[in-house]
């Protein structure tokens, strides 16, 4: 069995202030900013109307302004509030999209089998707190992998493109909780070149109650995997090997030997 560990959520890249986590370790779990907006998907959460968890308020409430896709322009007031949520992963639905954008990330998916687990973390932001940290946050097992650069037409292999339009459709309605199915609802297109890997999951898994820190600083302010979970998570070494795991600025994508039930007994 893999974990892959893979880094998602609101950041200061794309909106700010960094989500919450609260005394007790619960958080709030803010997706990032659909990048074009509501032209850009069927997805019906915006910033508005999705509440947070432990507060008596909305994400748009919480958040002073968002940057859908990066856009140095800053988005506040009613634009952000209607903006969609580019909801990925979907914890309630067990499913997670991405694209050839962040390669690295499709690299280790398409490396990946049934059964083995994806587990996701992000910055949060404890009050009175000096820096921000690395926490996991949720995660699952993986049932179906779907990579739309390498599907089957008949006997022959295909790309999403290779479809005819009632494939296409008949595909997209299967991940139709997916975020990447909803931007291409919404615009008839998918990613760059068909680069686009779909991770359908099944139980054990879903959102946290409590977040687990697993980062810790150096003298430059990087977050890197702590001493103690670069020995017991095993991360495939990768970058300077003089240092732990390296968790960002941005996120990286890692690949840990653990059990899923080790895991389970240190993060919950």
């Amino acid at each position: 069995m893999v974990i892959a560990l893979l880094g998602v959520g609101a950041d200061s890249t794309n909106s700010s202030p960094t989500p919450p986590l609260y005394s007790d370790n619960r958080f709030e779990y803010i997706p990032i900013p659909e990048s074009k907006g509501v032209g850009g998907t069927t997805e019906r959460r915006t910033f508005e109307n999705s509440r947070l968890r432990y507060q008596n308020a909305s994400m748009a409430d919480y958040l002073d302004y968002i940057k859908p896709g990066g856009n140095k322009a800053k988005l506040t007031g009613n634009r952000l509030a209607k903006w969609p949520l580019h909801y990925d992963p979907n914890f309630e639905s067990l499913t997670y999209g991405e694209t050839i954008s962040r390669g690295s990330y499709t690299k280790l998916i398409r490396s990946l089998s049934e059964d083995d687990v994806v587990a996701f973390y992000t910055g949060l932001s404890k009050k009175n707190m000096k820096y921000t940290h690395r926490y996991v946050i949720g995660y699952f097992k993986i049932n179906r992998i779907t990579d739309f650069q390498d599907l089957r037409q008949g006997i022959e292999r295909a790309t999403f493109s290779d479809l005819p339009a009632c494939k296409q459709n008949h595909l997209i309605e299967q991940h139709s909780k997916n975020a990447h199915a909803k931007r291409f609802r919404a615009s008839g297109a998918i990613a760059d070149n068909d680069g686009l890997v779909i991770v359908d999951g099944k139980e054990p898994g879903g959102l946290l109650d409590k977040a687990f820190r697993i980062s810790q600083h150096n003298r430059g302010g990087h977050h890197y995997l702590t001493d103690e979970l670069q020995e017991t998570f095993s991360p495939e070494r990768s970058g300077n090997p003089e240092r732990n795991s390296y968790l960002g600025g941005i996120k990286q994508a890692h690949k840990l030997d653990i059990s899923l039930n080790e895991f389970r007994g240190i993060i919950e």
